[in-house]
């Protein structure tokens, strides 16, 4: 082959390339409210089953965070942090997609990231007119809330500024990774094994 051959030949696969996310893009926007719906209904399947298998994963949770393949395990139906409100007219919401590797989760439990001793899974600030401040946190394998408005001052329910930019960086869907349609190992890993365990078939051990 010579140079204009192998142009020729990179052309013709850029093309493909091209023509293959055009037909993604297509499908996504076609797709997207019933994907949407299943998504959104898996992600309930999977927040009420880890909330009620919490006991186990802390348990074991040194080696969730030791061993690379189950560290590497994605949490999609969580909320851990959202931003939102309106001043002046001016409206936001910082993170309305949250997705965080299971490791770094229990990294942030650890850190202090708990409403009177029990792990947070929702932390969200809503301004307007004054601050709302709302936690959702696992306490005796169920999901409790509460929440506290302040118009001045502190709100009693604030968290350290540091601990919830450790929050916001850890979101992969902040960096525009892992989007909702890609295909990334999630808690089924750890759930297909522990009903396997119950059935009473033989399985390796996570």
């Amino acid at each position: 082959m010579n140079l204009n051959d192998y142009r020729q030949r990179y052309a013709d696969l850029y093309n493909k390339v091209n023509q293959a996310q055009q037909e993604l893009d297509h499908e996504l926007i076609a797709t997207e409210k019933e994907f949407s719906k299943l998504y959104q209904r898996q992600q309930e399947i999977d927040r009420r089953w880890f909330v009620a298998n919490l006991d186990f994963f802390i348990k074991h949770k040194k080696h969730f965070q030791s061993d690379f393949g189950l560290s590497q395990i994605i949490v999609d139906f969580l909320l851990p942090y959202r931003n939102a409100g309106m001043v002046g007219g001016a409206a936001w919401n910082s993170s309305s997609d949250y997705k965080i590797h299971l490791k770094d989760l229990f990294s942030l439990w650890d850190d202090g990231f708990c409403y009177e001793g029990n792990p947070i899974i929702s932390y969200q600030v809503i301004t307007h007119y004054g601050q709302k401040i709302i936690i959702d946190y696992i306490k005796n394998g169920r999901i409790e809330r509460i929440s506290r408005e302040h118009k001045d001052g502190k709100n009693p329910l604030a968290l350290p500024l540091e601990l919830l930019e450790k929050v916001r960086k850890a979101n992969l869907a902040f960096k525009h990774q892992y989007q909702n349609w890609q295909t990334y190992k999630t808690i089924d890993v750890v759930r297909n094994v522990l009903e396997k365990k119950e059935s009473g078939d033989a399985v390796d051990t996570i």
